[in-house]
């Protein structure tokens, strides 16, 4: 059901990561086309939205819930799972306990969310003189248990776009569509 004619589904895609990872920098690349160097931590959580064509009969409005990724908030952070159609668990890839913690991200949106669609998102890849996790081994630890890997840069804009395309196909095809 949508709340005006021209949206067609509302999706709510709750992003998720250890804190300073980009999770912001990717909704606002992604809502808003910016990048800022700025930001302060997010306490709770923030909305983002974006209206995208998914196909030709069919209008979706992505709701990002881009939430703390400090872990002392964990039970404020939890109460905005509800509800969520689809996750994506960011890490930093110039900060290897950011790729660490992805199991934690995993079993807790797992247990908030059970059967939703979840995505990895690589970010910062920009930064590659300071790289220190490749996409080798995300997919060699991540892809090989059949979780969508992806990479990005907000900074740059790259791969940003694909992410929340990509999870939003993987939400309609969950849910029949």
């Amino acid at each position: 059901m949508s709340l005006t004619p021209d949206v067609t589904y509302i999706i709510k895609i709750i992003n998720v990561g250890d804190y300073s990872v980009g999770k912001t920098s990717l909704a606002v690349r992604y809502t808003q086309n910016r990048f800022s160097s700025s930001y302060l931590p997010t306490l709770g959580v923030d909305f983002h939205s974006k209206k995208i064509q998914f196909d030709e009969d069919t209008v979706l409005k992505l709701v990002l819930f881009d939430t703390v990724g400090q872990e002392k908030l964990v039970s404020l952070r939890k109460r905005y799972y509800t509800g969520a159609h689809g996750a994506v668990i960011v890490f930093d890839v110039t900060r290897k306990e950011s790729h660490d913690h992805i199991e934690k991200w995993i079993e807790e949106v797992e247990e908030k969310c059970p059967d939703i669609p979840i995505i990895i998102v690589g970010n910062k890849t920009d930064l590659d003189d300071e790289r220190v996790v490749s996409i080798e081994e995300t997919n060699e630890v991540w892809g090989s248990k059949g979780y969508t890997i992806l990479e990005s840069s907000a900074k740059l804009g790259e791969g940003v776009n694909d992410i929340y395309s990509i999870i939003a196909k993987q939400v309609m095809e969950k849910q029949g569509y």
